[in-house]
């Protein structure tokens, strides 16, 4: 019987490693690989259930795949999430511009705007001043979350 499972990149904590260095200081970081509609609404739930516990502003890091529903992963965070990054998705040749990504960002009712990578988002955060240390969810794309394990250093063995 399994009692201890590790799902990577499903709701993971990324609370200690490189990327938890590069955000804001205070941030709590969640990297999910959800990439669909239904990936969409089960992420938006699980950060909706960490809001009712301890409310932060939530600030989405995300890159798609042109094979994938943007529209349908988006529309479950209207009203939920504060702001979208859209970043490449470097490691597949399928993956959406991040302006494309934008538009569909604000088609859905979230503000958006587009960054170069990752640390670049990062970057863009942390030097922002914010009344609480915001709740940061890296999502879209199981290979953008690979990209976030490896940068973070803690890649699955």
């Amino acid at each position: 019987m399994m009692t201890d499972v590790e799902w990577p990149a499903r709701l993971q904590s990324l609370a200690r490693g490189r990327i938890a260095a590069m955000a804001p200081a205070g941030a709590e970081i969640w990297l999910d690989g959800g990439h669909n509609e239904d990936g969409g609404r089960a992420l938006a739930e699980a950060l909706a259930d960490l809001a009712e516990k301890a409310d932060r502003p939530l600030i989405m890091i995300c890159g798609m795949l042109t094979t994938k529903d943007s529209s349908g992963f988006l529309r479950a965070f209207k009203g939920l999430a504060q702001e979208m990054i859209a970043v490449p998705v470097a490691t597949s040749t399928a993956g959406r511009p991040p302006l494309d990504l934008v538009q569909d960002a604000r088609a859905a009712g979230a503000p958006a705007l587009a960054a170069p990578s990752i640390p670049a988002a990062l970057d863009y955060l942390k030097a922002r001043d914010w009344p609480s240390a915001p709740r940061i969810v890296i999502c879209g794309s199981l290979y953008l979350a690979g990209e976030a394990l490896a940068l973070d250093g803690s890649a699955p063995t």
